[in-house]
């Protein structure tokens, strides 16, 4: 564990807990302000807990940062409230004897036309905590679409025998509009020995447009040139439980047990239509079973041993309903059951060295077709600490990557006059090695620096499969197993602190080497780069944050994507109950792309850049404020919206 004490100035002007993580600079994690992901240095994922109960983001978003006391970064932590996680943040709150708070947000993005506001509240009473949150967010846009070329390649199309096909299309208007909002109420049980947490969320999301008019060309007389047109909307909502507990059981050992059900209902309504007459309807309406439980239960028996047994069941039930041009009844029952053990030892209190095994058994029953599955996943890891401010740290992995469900649907659905899709129920899993080595170095209070080295593997992964045998010739997407993907890197993270903390730069220079094979076989070698500088002047800040341009191929797709650099410069306030800030984000984008997609295939090419909003510059103000009440707030374990049900219907 490695312990970091934020400043006061950097707790005055954090308006959330990801914010307050951006700006304390933490070498072994990377913050990204702007899509707010939290992730180690080395990209892997980090589970983020207040107080040892599990975070969302919504959770950390009605922080207030004046209450954080420390903050703590774990690797392989063996108390069962952590959940078995590899990389752990937990936030450590000041205590309180008893009262409340209720915390206001506003955010108006302008540029870009989004509306955020959410009003979070807290109320204890003794060893009772009572949360209740809301927020609405809402977004339109008319700068939707794509701009495409494709290029096809029949045997028989039409049974006009082999034929070569260039369709471009380009979006002549599109019009997007969306509004989700997300309530929830939790009460939570919480002393040294017994945690105990019952939260019911309720989360709806509504896009009533989603519609884009194209322009299609054809280099082949079978096809005139036309019009588009794409009619598509949807709307979602899920109902959840979500019940935490824990209970020491004795001095050295613990009980954690997650359980977890949500129904939800998901509806999705498309119609594509050409000049030529063409109509092509694709609706769906889904309803969604989720359940699953975790038991996680460590003994240490003595300082140097260490035992963590976990033990899950995870079940799916989605049964899909499919109307338009396509109609059917698709069935989902997909299991998931786990059991692992991990055991760390302890040498001289300088040396942790810890292993894992678990047997994962899947289960899938797609419409009538059995498909069931077993296998392993391990870990292997040891750290050095010579002492508090130098620590090596190793970690391998082996398991296996499990395809979604839409992946595996039996069903096939037309998405234009060219092109069908359907998925593969006997598609396998694919395999994953990864390996991580890592140095952090934090010689005083003023530099603090990790290096760290990756190498990622994945064997016989999972990628679309395009090829004539749809209806009347056509292209038919699939997917199949095909090629490796190698990702591997070097990269150091960097952080200093000058004018006795007044000035915070973080520098994040990284290698890339990655390389495919198979039917998309490509390589690339780069170099990327994330840079943030902070600036506080009394109750205000500057901070300034950019990331460099970067390619990749997709893990699950022959996709080619390339990302344009990423920037943002912020003006904040902060004192007292109030919070104020300006943000300006890539101010010098001012076109509509989102990113530039390439794909080459026997059957099928395409060179696309899709239009939208996530890289066009706006500006945002948002507007906290806090209001406690009581005496002596206890602050702490905030609750969050939860989302709608995830969704196996095809796309």
């Amino acid at each position: 564990m490695s312990t970091y004490i934020p400043m006061a100035r950097q707790k005055n002007a954090a308006q959330n807990a990801v914010s307050l993580l951006s700006m304390m600079s933490i070498p072994q994690i990377s913050v990204d302000p702007v899509s707010q992901a939290v992730q180690t240095a080395h990209g892997q994922n980090i589970s983020i807990f207040i107080d040892y109960v599990p975070a969302t983001t919504e959770d950390l978003s009605g922080m207030k940062t004046q209450d954080v006391k420390k903050v703590e970064y774990l690797i392989h932590p063996s108390d069962a409230r952590f959940q078995g996680a590899t990389y752990v943040i937990n936030f450590v709150m000041q205590k309180y004897e008893w009262g409340g708070y209720t915390k206001l947000n506003a955010e108006k993005w302008f540029g870009v036309n989004q509306t955020k506001g959410s009003v979070y509240s807290k109320m204890m009473y003794k060893q009772m905590t009572f949360d209740i949150f809301a927020n609405d967010t809402y977004l339109t846009n008319r700068h939707i679409g794509q701009k495409s070329v494709e290029n096809f390649k029949f045997t028989d199309l039409y049974g006009e025998g082999p034929q070569s096909v260039v369709r471009t299309s380009d979006t002549e208007s599109g019009r997007y509009r969306s509004n989700s909002n997300d309530i929830s109420f939790r009460a939570l049980y919480n002393t040294p020995d017994i945690l105990i947490s019952n939260r019911i969320a309720y989360s709806l999301s509504n896009t009533p447009h989603d519609d884009v008019n194209n322009n299609l060309s054809y280099s082949n007389g079978l096809f005139p040139e036309s019009k588009s047109s794409t009619i598509a909307s949807s709307r979602d909502w899920a109902l959840k439980y979500n019940g935490e507990y824990y209970f020491k059981l004795s001095r050295h050992a613990g009980l954690n047990i997650e359980a977890t059900y949500t129904y939800g209902s998901n509806k999705s309504n498309s119609n594509y239509t050409t000049t030529d007459e063409l109509s092509i309807t694709n609706d769906a309406k889904e309803d969604v079973h989720n359940a699953t439980a975790y038991l996680h239960l460590n003994w240490n028996p003595n300082k140097a041993n260490k035992f963590f047994t976990n033990f899950g069941v995870q079940h799916h039930w989605n049964i899909i309903n499919y109307y338009g041009n396509s109609p059917s009844k698709q069935k989902y029952d997909v299991g998931l059951y786990f059991l692992g053990q991990n055991y760390t030892h302890v040498f001289n209190k300088k040396w942790n060295v810890g292993c894992s095994l678990a047997w994962i058994w899947e289960t899938n029953r797609i419409s009538g077709i059995k498909v069931d599955n077993n296998f392993p996943q391990t870990n292997i890891n040891a750290t050095w600490s010579p002492n508090d401010k130098n620590q090596l740290y190793m970690t391998a992995n082996y398991g296996s990557m499990i395809p979604s469900a839409s992946q595996k649907s039996p069903n096939m659905l037309q998405q234009d006059e060219l092109m069908w899709y359907k998925g593969t129920p006997e598609l396998k899993d694919s395999k994953y090695t990864n390996a991580t080595l890592s140095y952090t170095w934090l010689p005083n209070n003023r530099w603090q620096l990790t290096a760290d080295a990756y190498l990622g593997y994945i064997k016989n992964r999972r990628v679309s499969l395009y090829s004539p045998t749809g209806p009347n010739g056509t292209i038919l997407r699939q997917y199949f197993n095909n090629g490796d993907y190698f990702s591997d890197y070097f990269g150091i993270s960097a952080t200093g602190k000058f004018l006795e903390g007044k000035l915070v730069a973080k520098l994040r220079p990284q290698f890339w080497i990655r390389k495919t094979t198979g039917d998309y076989a490509w390589s690339s070698n780069q170099i990327t780069c994330t840079a943030q500088v902070t600036y506080y002047l009394g109750n205000f800040y500057f901070l300034g944050w950019y990331m460099t341009p970067s390619k990749l191929q997709e893990t699950n797709s022959g996709i080619i994507r390339k990302k344009s650099s990423v920037y943002q410069l912020q003006i904040g306030w902060g004192k007292g109950a109030w919070n104020l800030s300006a943000t300006a984000y890539n101010f010098l984008h001012t076109s509509w792309d989102n990113f530039e997609e390439s794909l080459t295939s026997e059957y099928y090419s395409l060179d696309r850049t899709t239009f939208g909003s996530q890289h066009h510059a706006h500006y945002a103000l948002s507007v906290t404020y806090t209001v406690g009440y009581g005496k002596k707030v206890k602050r702490n374990n905030e609750i969050s919206g939860a989302g709608t049900a995830g969704s196996a219907i095809l796309k």
